[in-house]
């Protein structure tokens, strides 16, 4: 080193050259086939605090450490056998410092020969944390980023783009692997985007789904855009796939909420409207039947006394069942109704519930099905009530078992219900805008409660015409095996 800087005070080019290899910002040297130290620039002896004077000639495992040696053998190794070595490490400089390198090792070949190799050691520190920083932030927002040179077709993935795939960080990227994770419902379109881009060079925003190869969906959104030369050409596509699932789910619950509240809301308004009309008015036929009962007490004959305490009892039995039905509602649509289906005789509940209305009754045998029995003694008065409201009689009811289901079919021979008002039937609080429905009080939500009741005992309601006239109210539910019978005709009228 001395004998360098003499030479150079003589020499202007040595002396130039000399500058130049010191201020270069970069660790260089060279070492011979001993792994001794033939030349340093300033940098190198600085990074590693040797002395100047006595850095010609020593062996590269005293510069490095055993440590850092052991771990750099085998590119050491390489290179003396005249294999260029490129590779980084992560080391610690004479002030403390962790630093991140870049290591070339150059061997220096004549005749065959290698009589040593060049060392570049650069620091890379910045891009090193750079990259780390970029990667937790890719991280954090879920966002992995991408690059497609289009004429190589080499695609290059951000280590968040393989989190994200669920696939390992040493697989190859590719746009067809990652076609084929995508949705296949989804494939296509994000194919044809990304031709575009290739093609026109048309950037895309695109929403799709990805599967993961342990079967997980996540919901993603990407956006890529064109690098051109300047004639136009499409160099390379850049693009990022964001992993919104999370976003998306909570957006979905919000939405679940807000119309879970909407129709929290519109209930509570149903309600207010129907209390006014629909209890107000037998409450107030309640009280006008007491109060002439009671006025008249001492003059009015038992028969009459008798004949309107009656329709007080029935006028609040409808209201104790307009309560139920209220209630049965609310629980349905908070899904809080408790469920305890038992195999039920279905001829039972029929019988019991039609005991003051003539029906009817065709069953083959006694059908049993696996119901909660109180729901389905809802199910039926609702759909008897409905027939006696807006139908004609006769009313019958058929009720027939096959291995799997028992159907209960409840007609009438009444007008029907208006072909356009079928689709709404079982709606809640919807009524015909036509026909006898516009001459009946009624609640619209019977039927409503009857299709839920139907679907909680995993059943189905339907309606038909009946022929030659009249409405068809069939409900279907879970059969109970065994129960099979003969079949049978009943007729019962109301009792005195």
């Amino acid at each position: 080193m001395p004998g360098a800087a003499r030479g150079a005070e003589t020499d202007p080019h040595a002396r130039r050259l000399r500058v130049l290899f010191d201020n270069l910002p970069a660790l260089i040297a060279y070492w011979d086939r001993d792994l001794r130290n033939v030349i340093a620039n300033q940098a190198y002896i600085e990074w590693f605090g040797v002395d100047p004077e006595r850095m010609r000639g020593t062996h590269i495992r005293e510069v490095l450490g055993e440590a850092v040696y052991a771990k750099n053998l085998p590119y050491l190794a390489a290179a003396l056998a005249g294999e260029e070595q490129l590779f980084e490490r992560t080391l610690v400089d004479t002030l403390g410092r962790t630093r991140h390198t870049q290591a070339s090792y150059v061997p220096d070949i004549i005749d065959g020969a290698v009589l040593g190799f060049f060392v570049l050691v650069t620091d890379v520190t910045a891009q090193v944390e750079a990259r780390r920083a970029l990667a937790e932030a890719q991280r954090l927002a879920q966002v992995g980023s991408w690059t497609w040179e289009t004429g190589s077709g080499t695609v290059a993935w951000s280590l968040e783009m393989y989190r994200i795939t669920g696939l390992a960080a040493d697989a190859t990227p590719s746009i067809e692997a990652y076609l084929a994770l995508v949705h296949p419902d989804d494939r296509d379109r994000l194919h044809a985007a990304a031709q575009q881009a290739v093609t026109a060079g048309t950037p895309y925003e695109i929403e799709y789904r990805l599967i993961r190869p342990d079967g997980e969906e996540r919901d993603m959104q990407g956006r890529a855009e064109a690098d051109r030369d300047p004639d136009g050409t499409v160099l390379r596509i850049r693009g990022t796939a964001q992993d919104v699932t999370t976003a998306r789910r909570a957006a979905r619950e919000l939405a679940r909420i807000h119309d879970e509240l909407t129709a929290a809301h519109q209930l509570q308004s149903d309600l207010i409207v129907m209390i006014g009309h629909d209890v107000r008015q037998p409450i107030t036929i309640i009280l006008s039947l007491l109060d002439e009962v009671l006025d008249g007490w001492p003059d009015t004959p038992d028969d009459s006394k008798r004949a309107c305490i009656n329709r007080a009892i029935r006028t609040v039995c409808g209201m104790n069942e307009l309560v139920n039905d209220v209630l049965t509602m609310a629980s349905l649509d908070s899904g809080d109704i408790a469920h305890r289906p038992v195999p039920t005789d279905v001829v039972d509940i029929i019988t019991d519930v039609t005991a003051d209305v003539p029906i009817e009754l065709h069953t083959d045998g006694h059908p049993t099905a696996v119901v909660d029995p109180w729901h389905l003694r809802q199910i039926i008065t609702n759909l008897i009530g409905n027939a006696v409201k807006y139908g004609q009689p006769p009313i019958t009811v058929i009720t027939t078992q096959t291995s799997d289901a028992v159907a209960i079919s409840i007609a009438d021979h009444g007008e029907g219900v208006p072909d356009d008002f079928i689709p709404h039937l079982f709606d809640r609080f919807t009524r015909a805008t036509t026909g006898i429905a516009t001459s009946k009080p009624g609640t619209g939500f019977g039927l409503y409660i009857v299709r839920l009741l139907a679907e909680t005992n995993h059943g189905h309601l339907t309606y038909a015409h009946n022929q030659p006239t009249g409405a068809r109210f069939t409900v279907t539910l879970p059969a109970h095996q065994g129960a099979a019978g003969r079949f049978v005709l009943h007729s019962t009228q109301p009792q005195p």
